[in-house]
Parts: C-alpha cells; structure tokens; sequence
C-alpha cells in the first residue's frame, strides 16, 4: 500500500481552490474531491507495517488552529513549472504536527525526510512544459501560467480551523492517483 498523511479540506475550500485551477490542455487538474495537504508521505508498505503505522499515529498529540491557504505558485520554479499549488500560511502548531508525525514514523523504522517541510495544495501538474501542444482555442501555456502566478489566482486566500489529519491509501490509476483514508486522527 502506498501511504500518506494529509489534512483533508473542507468542502467550500475545496471549491474554492477548484476555481482558481488553471485550465490548459498541458496540466492534468487535480480533481476537486481529490484536493488535500499532504503532510507526510510514507510511501509502500505492506499489511503489518500499515496496523503499526495506523496504531502509532494515534499518539500523534496536536490542538485545533487555523489554517490560510493563500497565494499561488510552482515547483520547481516559474520557468520550469512542473507542479502548481496553493500555500499554506505558517503556523507553529502546523510544524509541530508534522515534526509530531515525523517522530512516530522514525520509531517505527520508516526513514525521516531529508526535504524540509513546504506544506502547500497541490492544484495540477504539468504534463509536458516543454512540448506545448495548444490548439488554436487554447491560450499558450505560458499565458496560462503568468494568470495562475500574477493574476487573480494569486490572490487566492481562505481560512478554515484544523481539528483532524488523515492516513491515506494512495492507488495510481492512468488518469492520476484515487486517495482513500484509512483512519482519522482528531486534535486534543
């Protein structure tokens, strides 16, 4: 089983997320039931691991705070866009969180991650930046792109209180990856 953790959104974010989506025949959009904020990805493991894994993040201790996404951007960067998101705003108790996550994982054996912690909502992918295949309705990715990082998206900004994260099965299908949750976790 491929696993990870996430803060599942609530619906009116999800939708509002869903509206600042850039549309172009070369990012395949995450599908708004499918919208979340990935905490910690596990990867692979198998039944035993996956009882362990679950049992452990029982212990994972967090209070309720506010989360803002706001703003738009890309991985890895404007001129090579591969993944386009929505930030998170910092919060401490956010971080405590994920280090909290990062703790109960490494006593179970499952290595920590080396990247630091960018949390963010991953909103689409680019499928081929480099081989742009707009038709003659289609605006050139590059004009997309500049709307989605400078324009009205970039403005995007909504708060919601955080009182729970998940533990997610992940199964990759041709047309991108289906998120199943496995067990929920409420704040203390």
């Amino acid at each position: 089983m491929r696993l990870f953790t996430a803060i599942a959104l609530p619906d009116f974010a999800r939708s509002e997320l869903a509206a600042i989506q850039p549309e172009h025949p070369e990012i395949r959009l995450t599908p708004e039931s499918q919208i979340h904020m990935t905490l910690r990805y596990i990867g692979e493991t198998d039944k035993v691991r996956t009882r362990r894994i679950t049992n452990a993040l029982t212990h994972v201790a967090f209070r309720p705070f506010d989360i803002e996404l706001m703003g738009t951007g890309c991985f890895p960067n404007p001129r090579e866009p591969a993944i386009l998101w929505a930030g998170v705003r910092y919060h401490p108790v956010l971080k405590e969180l994920y280090d909290s996550i990062q703790e109960e994982l490494y006593r179970l054996g499952v290595p920590t991650e080396n990247r630091g912690f960018h949390p963010h909502v991953t909103l689409g992918r680019i499928r081929k930046a480099k081989k742009e295949r707009s038709g003659p309705d289609s605006p050139p990715l590059q004009s997309v792109m500049d709307n989605f990082l400078h324009g009205e998206p970039s403005r995007f900004h909504v708060k919601f209180r955080m009182d729970r994260f998940r533990l997610y099965q992940s199964r990759l299908h041709s047309g991108g990856a289906i998120h199943h949750c496995l067990q929920e976790y409420r704040a203390s």
